[in-house]
């Protein structure tokens, strides 16, 4: 298989690039193209591959998502971040080398990706998009940067800093529209889920499938607040947990309000109310899964 790789080398582990292409040429492969995250996406996909290959974290999977949706040459993944949401979501915890062994009988798998509009323009995304509890802790991380010595104690470090803001943090209002049907409110926390967790491997909804055509929009409002922080406690604490959060279905949203935003592992700051409409895009990438 003629492979053209997508390599954030700055990704969670920094494995290097002539460690991928052993493993990818061990295994019978050819690599074809290389690309660095911050190249000109436009000349990653060409006639000579069967296969374009993301080896970095969720937000250099997401860029090459974006990249490849509407074509049919599949998208793998090698999980090589920090959190890695979106490769556990579609593939478990299997390792590179297992994944690339495993390359020439996968299935091809197709995936939703959402749509945002907002005063800022138009993102895709694959992962959430959301206000509150996540965009808050994120804009925490870029004042004050967690400084773990690997990705294990990076994770459990994010983790208590969700913990820290969501103890100071203050319910917000907006109004949600979820296909037409409209409910307003204070809350905590508003995320519109393609798939299952976000952040650090946090799950809002064990339910969320990026292959059904639906988004699961989570909710948390003041009464869910020890909820919330029962959760954290225990992932900090090293105990399996699972949050009970409301949870609707749907394919269309609209949010209302102001306040930080996050798309995927991006930032967009406001301070002046606005709506982001948000739709869903089925089967819009391939990937190719073990």
């Amino acid at each position: 298989m003629r492979v053209s790789l997508f390599h954030n080398q700055k990704a969670g582990d920094s494995t290097s690039l002539s460690s991928i292409r052993e493993l990818i040429e061990t295994s019978g492969h050819e690599l074809v193209r290389v690309f660095d995250r911050e190249a000109a996406f436009g000349e990653l996909v060409d006639d000579h591959a069967d296969l374009v290959v993301a080896a970095g974290g969720d937000g250099t999977v997401s860029a090459a998502a974006r990249l490849m949706a509407g074509r049919t040459i599949p998208l793998a993944i090698l999980p090589l971040g920090t959190a890695n949401n979106i490769a556990k979501s579609l593939q478990g915890d299997a390792s590179s080398e297992q994944l690339i062994a495993c390359w020439g009988t996968a299935r091809r798998r197709h995936v939703d990706m959402g749509v945002a509009h907002g005063h800022w323009g138009e993102r895709r995304f694959v992962e959430a998009v959301g206000m509150g509890l996540v965009p808050a802790t994120i804009v925490s991380t870029l004042f004050e940067p967690l400084s773990g010595d690997d990705v294990a104690s990076n994770i459990s470090l994010a983790v208590v800093r969700y913990g820290d803001v969501l103890s100071t943090l203050a319910p917000r209002p907006w109004t949600l529209r979820l296909e037409g049907k409209e409910t307003a409110g204070e809350f905590l926390l508003v995320e519109v889920l393609n798939i299952r967790s976000v952040g650090p491997n946090l799950v809002l909804s064990q339910d969320a499938d990026p292959s059904d055509g639906y988004f699961c929009v989570v909710t948390a409002r003041e009464e869910h607040r020890e909820e919330l922080a029962r959760y954290l406690r225990d992932r900090s604490e090293g105990r399996e947990s699972q949050l009970v959060l409301p949870v609707v279905r749907a394919r269309e949203v609209e949010i209302h309000g102001r306040g930080d935003t996050h798309v995927d592992d991006e930032i967009v700051r406001s301070a002046i109310p606005g709506v982001v409409s948000i739709h869903i895009e089925t089967a819009a990438v391939e990937f190719l899964v073990c």
